[in-house]
C-alpha cells in the first residue's frame, strides 16, 4: 500500500487528515509532527512505497521551509501546507517544483487535499503530448507536466504528432505551440478536431507575447484554451491543465458506467448494438468470417440459492473476467442480462471456432472461484453461429438456439448452429 507522510506541528489537523484520506483514498498515512521526525520516517521507508506528502511550511523545528526541501531532495511530490502566502513565498514554491499548496485555514483544505491526492494517482494514465519546435520551450512544459506525474511526449513536427494523436486514443491533451515549420498551431488543431470531440481531448494552443488575436484564432479552430507563453504562471498553467483533464476524465468516466455492466466490467447490451451493427457492415463487405457466440453459465440459480447472490456476484465477475482474458482486442463481449454473455468476433472462420471455444469451456470449469469462505466450479454452456447474416440479429437468434441445445443435451458443451443445420 503506498503511504501518505504529513508533517504538522498540529497533532488534531493530522488527525482530521489521516482520517478523511484513510476513508477517501487507498492509501496508509503516517505523521509526523517535526522535521527530525520526518528525517527518521524516510530513513525507515522504501521511497518509492511514498505517493506523497503533506508538509507544513513552518514547523517548531523548521520554520523556513527546510521540511519541503528535505521531501524534494528524494523528489516526493509534496504539498506544502501554509497559513498564508506571498509572492516571494509563491515563487519558492514553484522553484522547488511542488504539487500545490494549499492554505490551512480554508474550509475546503481537506477535500482540496484528498482531490490532489486522486489526481495523482491518476496522472500517469493521462498522456500528454507537446507540440513545441523550441526545445527550450518544451523542456519547461515538460518539467511542470511530469511534476504532476503526467505521461508526457513530445513532438517538434506538428504532422508527426498528428499521427500519433490519430492512432493513440489514450492521448487526453495537447498543447501546441502556433508558429511551428510545416503546419501552424491552429490547422493542427483543425484537424485534430476532425477526429475528437472536447468530450475526447483537451487542446491547448501557445503563442508568443504580442499575438492578441491568436487567442481567438484557436478558440476558434476548436481549441478550449490558450496561453501566452511568456506570461503564464506554473499555478495558473497548473490550475488549467487540471480543470481541463479532470472535466475529460468525468465525461469519460459517465460515458464508460453508460456502456459497460457495473457488475462484470464488460459491454452491456446497449453498447454491444451500438459498436457490433458497424463491425458488422464492415464485415459483410469485405466478406470477413463472423463468429457470434451466446455464453450461459450453468445452474446459476443454484449458486444463488446455496451460497447467497453476493457469491453468485463474484462469480459473474470472475467469469466474465475469464472470458475477457481469453479474447482478441478485436472482440466484442458484452453480459446480456443475468448469467448470459454474448461475443461477436470478426475474422473467426467455423473451423477454427469451435476449438477455440472448446478451449474458453474448458478453462472456466477448470476455474476455483473463491468467493467470501466458499471456493466452488461452475460450467458453461455455449451456442455458436458462423454463418454470417445481413442482419446481426439473427446469428444472436441461431447461437442462442445452438445454446439452449447445449443446455438440453446435458450442458457443459459447445454446440454450433453450422452442427445442428447439418443434423437435421
Amino acid at each position: 500500500m503506498k503511504k501518505i507522510i504529513i508533517v504538522d506541528d498540529s497533532k488534531f489537523f493530522c488527525a482530521l487528515v489521516e482520517k478523511q484520506i484513510i476513508e477517501q483514498t487507498p492509501f496508509g498515512v503516517i505523521t509526523c509532527n517535526s522535521l527530525e521526525e520526518a528525517k527518521l520516517v524516510l530513513s525507515r521507508l522504501d521511497i518509492k512505497s511514498i505517493h506523497a506528502c503533506l508538509v507544513s511550511y513552518r514547523l517548531r523545528d523548521s520554520a523556513e521551509g527546510e521540511t519541503a526541501e528535505l521531501f524534494r531532495s528524494y523528489e516526493i511530490p509534496t504539498i506544502i501546507l501554509i497559513s498564508d502566502v506571498t509572492a516571494t513565498l509563491r515563487n519558492k514554491f514553484w522553484h522547488l517544483r511542488v504539487i500545490d499548496y494549499v492554505i490551512k485555514h480554508d474550509k475546503y483544505v481537506v477535500n482540496e487535499i484528498i482531490s490532489t491526492l486522486l489526481r495523482l494517482e491518476r496522472n500517469p494514465s493521462n498522456k500528454i503530448v507537446i507540440v513545441e519546435d523550441s526545445k527550450t520551450s518544451a523542456k519547461l512544459l515538460q518539467i511542470l507536466l511530469e511534476v504532476h506525474q503526467y505521461d508526457v511526449v513530445h513532438f517538434t513536427d506538428p504532422k508527426e504528432a498528428l499521427d500519433y494523436v490519430k492512432y493513440h486514443q489514450d492521448v487526453k491533451m495537447v498543447i501546441t505551440d502556433y508558429n511551428m515549420p510545416g503546419m501552424d498551431g491552429c490547422e493542427l488543431t483543425r484537424r485534430l478536431r476532425r477526429i475528437y470531440s472536447k468530450q475526447e481531448l483537451a487542446i491547448l494552443g501557445m503563442s508568443g507575447a504580442g499575438q492578441t488575436i491568436m487567442a481567438a484564432n484557436f478558440l476558434k479552430h476548436g481549441a478550449d484554451d490558450f496561453i501566452i507563453k511568456q506570461s503564464f504562471l506554473a499555478e495558473e498553467f497548473y490550475l488549467r491543465i487540471n480543470s481541463y483533464l479532470d472535466r475529460l476524465n468525468t465525461y469519460q468516466e459517465l460515458a464508460t458506467a453508460a456502456s459497460y455492466d457495473y457488475l462484470t466490467n464488460v459491454s452491456n447490451r446497449r453498447h454491444f448494438f451500438e459498436v457490433v451493427e458497424a463491425m458488422h457492415e464492415s464485415a459483410l463487405r469485405h466478406n470477413t468470417p463472423v463468429t457470434c457466440a451466446m455464453i450461459d453459465i450453468d445452474k446459476f440459480k443454484s449458486v444463488n440459492d446455496k451460497y447467497g447472490h453476493s457469491v453468485g456476484d463474484a462469480v459473474l465477475r470472475e467469469v466474465a473476467q475469464l472470458i475477457k482474458s481469453s479474447v482478441r482486442k478485436s472482440d466484442i463481449v458484452a453480459r446480456f442480462g443475468g448469467e448470459e454473455f454474448c461475443m461477436y468476433m470478426t475474422g473467426m472462420s467455423a473451423e477454427n471456432a469451435e476449438p477455440y471455444f472448446e478451449k474458453l469451456r474448458q478453462k472456466i470449469s477448470d476455474a476455483i472461484i473463491r468467493a467470501e469462505e466458499h471456493s466452488l466450479k461452475v460450467t458453461v454452456s455455449i451456442g455458436l453461429c458462423s454463418k454470417i447474416e445481413h442482419d446481426i440479429n439473427h446469428m444472436i437468434e441461431s447461437a442462442d438456439k445452438s445454446l439452449y441445445q447445449a443446455k438440453e443435451t446435458g450442458r457443459n458443451r459447445v454446440i454450433h448452429h453450422e452442427t445442428l443445420v447439418e443434423g437435421l
